[in-house]
């Protein structure tokens, strides 16, 4: 094969590529590198062309030749990637937080509702879409955390009604934070 048919055959691979990257994110996930390659060579009933390095070229091709495409890297190295079409790219780092250990997602979305709206977050909202932790991961996560220095900031408060609310202590007061949850759980409620 000539030089253009090469480039012709990467560029079309590309565009498999990023349609599927749009697939993914258009059903609210992340797809991985793994999970890209796997799909390549089921849809195309052959393998990918060329080794490792060629279809980690194609998809740097698919990321300079589609702005809406985007890498994400875990800190294990791992890559996933998200279409901004249909995804910020705030849920798309959230998801990617899902992926690893729970109890760092637990820690960053408390301090950036702590610090952005200021508000203390209720403990079930982690069970819900997109989080959907089971009520054991997240009572065994903030056990995890209150043993370690990192997590020493994530601290909770219950209401009146018995809900228990997270937040952070380098940006809201106990105080305030106890008032805001207990306003957000009961008291909103009882003055609409």
């Amino acid at each position: 094969m000539n030089g253009k048919g090469v480039m012709k055959e990467k560029a079309a691979a590309a565009g498999v590529i990023a349609a599927m990257i749009r697939q993914w994110s258009k059903s609210g996930r992340l797809v991985s590198e793994l999970e890209l390659r796997r799909q390549f060579i089921e849809g195309h009933q052959s393998p990918f062309p060329g080794p490792d390095d060629h279809m980690q070229s194609t998809l740097a091709e698919a990321l300079q030749q589609h702005d809406d495409l985007h890498e994400l890297r875990m800190d294990d190295g791992a890559r996933y990637y998200y279409s901004s079409q249909d995804m910020t790219q705030g849920y798309a780092s959230m998801l990617l937080q899902k992926q690893g250990d729970p109890a760092r997602l637990l820690a960053e979305v408390v301090r950036e509702n702590s610090v952005s709206y200021p508000r203390p977050v209720p403990l079930d909202m982690f069970t819900h879409p997109p989080f959907d932790l089971t009520r054991e991961q997240i009572l065994d996560s903030l056990e995890r955390m209150s043993g370690r220095e990192e997590y020493r900031d994530i601290a909770s408060t219950t209401t009146s009604a018995s809900t228990i609310f997270l937040y952070s202590t380098l940006y809201l007061e106990p105080e305030y934070a106890s008032m805001l949850a207990q306003w957000f759980d009961v008291g909103q409620g009882e003055n609409p």
